[in-house]
């Protein structure tokens, strides 16, 4: 069975613009790994990656870097207002956004200086509405996040922003929108959902596999789909997936696979982050290779290594915005 893993969360693409700064081969790497583990919620070991590239300039390492200092301190100190704001003067809208926060405690006790939450914030509205009126989606994205209306959001999905075709489904899932004939809202839901998964955006692939489970599609389509997430390493749907090719249980007609099984989940648990992927790994793991002999274990632990090099790195494909 899949385990729906939809919020309302605003559930935005990962990366928040083009960045700025020209980066060596080091920085770079540092920067990628970096967002690699912040994508695994390893808020802690990513920070000092994303260091390196973030003092070289590069916007989108700052904003992560200043997102992983507020997610592992729970709230925004000093430090990662200071990389906020150097992603947000180089124009990052979501740095705009977080520094316009006024209930962030940072801005509550007073620990942190520069403009207020109010002065960054119709700078976020400034900006995204020009860039919106120069066709710029996903400033578009933004100004419904900003509660600009959902005509904006609904504009970007219509010019084909498949984070914003995501999010749509989404809105509507939950009741946004106005649909006056029955079933409309439904056939909105499918249709952004599917037009999302089918551009290649990850989590509306997970989402559009889920809402073909709940509405008792074929299993045949609904195979596909969970099976095109998990190999595009989302965690939520790659720990279900390899249950299902160990047959515990089997639902949508995957031939038994145990060492594919094993070598997935054993993956899952080499994780430092956090979430719940690498608990769930970490029980599902024996109850896997009680089906095993030893020789096929160690064949599923190299399957891991080879499945590793040739896939996209796990993730819990985080918002970029919206916790």
């Amino acid at each position: 069975m899949i385990k729906p893993i939809i919020t309302s969360l605003l559930l935005l693409t990962l990366f928040s613009g083009n960045a700025f700064a020209q980066l060596t081969s080091e920085e770079q790497q540092a920067r990628d790994k970096g967002i690699v583990l912040y994508k695994q919620s390893d808020w802690y070991d990513s920070q000092p990656l994303l260091e390196i590239a973030a003092k070289a300039g590069d916007r989108t390492a700052q904003y992560y870097l200043a997102e992983a200092i507020r997610l592992s301190k729970r709230y925004t100190t000093a430090e990662a207002k200071k990389w906020y704001e150097a992603a947000a003067e180089q124009g990052d809208l979501y740095a705009m956004l977080r520094l316009g926060d006024s209930d962030d405690l940072c801005g509550v006790i007073g620990t942190c200086e520069g403009k207020s939450a109010e002065q960054w914030r119709k700078k976020a509205l400034k900006t995204a509405y020009e860039r919106a009126n120069d066709v710029d989606t996903e400033a578009m994205i933004v100004l419904y996040t900003m509660g600009e209306g959902l005509k904006w959001l609904e504009r970007s999905a219509e010019l084909g922003n498949s984070d914003a075709q995501h999010f749509l489904a989404i809105v509507y899932k939950d009741g946004g929108g106005w649909f006056i004939i029955p079933g409309n809202r439904e056939k909105a839901v499918e249709r952004w959902a599917k037009a999302s998964a089918e551009a290649g955006y990850v989590p509306a692939m997970e989402f559009y596999a889920n809402f073909l489970y709940d509405h008792q599609r074929s299993n045949q389509e609904i195979a596909y789909w969970f099976k095109k997430t998990a190999e595009a390493g989302h965690l939520a749907a790659l720990g279900s997936y390899a249950m299902n090719l160990a047959h515990l249980p089997e639902g949508f007609g995957y031939p038994l696979n145990l060492v594919e099984a094993y070598g997935i989940t054993y993956l899952i648990t080499q994780l430092t982050g956090g979430g719940g992927a690498p608990v769930y790994a970490r029980r599902n793991l024996p109850e896997i290779a009680a089906k095993m002999t030893p020789e096929e274990i160690q064949q599923g632990i190299a399957f891991s290594k080879e499945w590793e090099k040739t896939h996209p790195p796990l993730s819990y494909y985080p918002p970029v915005y919206g916790y």
